[in-house]
C-alpha cells in the first residue's frame, strides 16, 4: 500500500482478521470486547476499520500479555510430557499377528 494511503486506508473485518491469521468471529470477538480498534465506518454489510490502526493493534497485541512467556514455557512442557506419554503407549503395545491369506 502506498505511504500516502496508508494514514486514509479502510479495510474490512476479513482483512483485519487475516492480518493476525485469525478467524472473523475472533475478531469480531475481540472488537466487541474492546479490545480491538472500533471501526471507522459502520453501515449495513459495510464495516471498515482504519487499516492503520488495525496494524497497530497487531503490532501490539500478544495473548495473554501478562506472563506470555511463562504461559509459553507451560505449553512447552505440557506438550513434551503428552509426547512422551504418546510414545510409552506406542512402545507398550502388543503386536497383534495377522493371517496370512485372509
Amino acid at each position: 500500500m502506498p505511504l500516502a494511503l496508508a494514514d486514509v486506508a479502510l479495510i474490512d473485518a476479513p482483512t483485519c482478521a487475516a492480518a493476525g491469521s485469525v478467524c472473523v468471529s475472533w475478531w469480531h470477538e475481540k472488537v466487541a470486547a474492546g479490545i480491538a480498534p472500533e471501526p471507522a465506518f459502520r453501515a449495513p454489510r459495510c464495516t471498515r476499520w482504519r487499516a492503520v490502526e488495525v496494524a497497530a493493534f497487531w503490532r501490539d497485541f500478544t495473548p495473554g500479555a501478562q506472563g506470555n512467556a511463562s504461559a509459553a514455557d507451560a505449553v512447552k512442557v505440557h506438550a513434551t510430557k503428552a509426547s512422551a506419554a504418546a510414545q510409552m503407549k506406542r512402545r507398550k503395545l502388543p503386536v497383534v499377528p495377522t493371517q496370512a491369506g485372509a
